[in-house]
């Protein structure tokens, strides 16, 4: 079964580079990694969508296949250029650094918790950059540019993690919170304050806030649609 997966995979990427080579495709051999990081982004919100509309598996399947499609173009082109990296490079990488990162599964570090285990992929991301244990920020590794409502939950989940922060005693009274959101008067850091505020909540009661938010769009939508 590895095999075969493997075997379609080299075939859908000796595609995607004839596609990408000179004389191929003249809109694919003139695209960038610049040029195709907005159609990464839709191609994974596409999926996400699917999942989360729980369309039918051939649907998902193909949302699936549009966003490795990316990670082929993206291989392919570096190939091409003579980047450094080509998608054996990127794959064989891949894979060392998920052998390395899971001790417990093909090592003898034996079960762990979940706890247990964001500690030890903190330590061992430590290792792999070859800096002193625990010298590795709370914040490190989080990308400026995430959509801002996720990257306010992972930071405030971080901070979290490092004992930082208690979510719990943090979050301001709702009806407050409300009130100062929805003053028409209300400043851009009140209203700021207001949404962090939410986010906090989401953490304590388990809820993802992007995925809380991307739902109430679409009921609201539906809703007047359908009117």
């Amino acid at each position: 079964m590895v095999n075969e997966a493997a075997g379609q995979v080299e075939r859908a990427y000796q595609t995607v580079q004839q596609m990408v080579a000179p004389g191929g495709c003249a809109w694919h051999e003139a695209q960038s990694h610049e040029s195709l990081t907005p159609f990464l982004v839709e191609e994974a919100a596409e999926f996400i969508d699917a999942v989360e509309r729980q369309m039918p598996a051939e649907e998902i399947r193909s949302e699936l296949g549009d966003v490795l499609y990316q990670v082929l173009f993206h291989a392919a082109i570096a190939e091409r250029d003579g980047e450094g990296y080509t998608l054996d490079s990127v794959a064989s990488a891949l894979n060392e650094k998920l052998i390395a990162r899971h001790p417990h599964v093909f090592g003898d570090r034996g079960y762990m918790t979940v706890e247990e285990l964001h500690a030890e992929w903190e330590r061992l991301k430590e290792d792999a950059a070859g800096e002193a244990r625990g010298s590795r920020g709370p914040l490190e590794g989080i990308p400026a540019g995430m959509p801002t409502l996720a990257r306010a939950a992972k930071v405030l989940e971080r901070l979290k993690r490092a004992g930082l922060i208690d979510l719990a005693a943090e979050v301001g009274d709702a009806e407050a919170v409300v009130a100062a959101s929805v003053s028409a008067d209300v400043t851009e850091d009140q209203l700021g304050d207001a949404l962090l505020d939410i986010v906090a909540r989401a953490n304590v009661a388990g809820v993802d806030p992007d995925r809380a938010l991307r739902r109430a769009v679409d009921r609201k939508a539906s809703s007047l649609l359908r009117q």
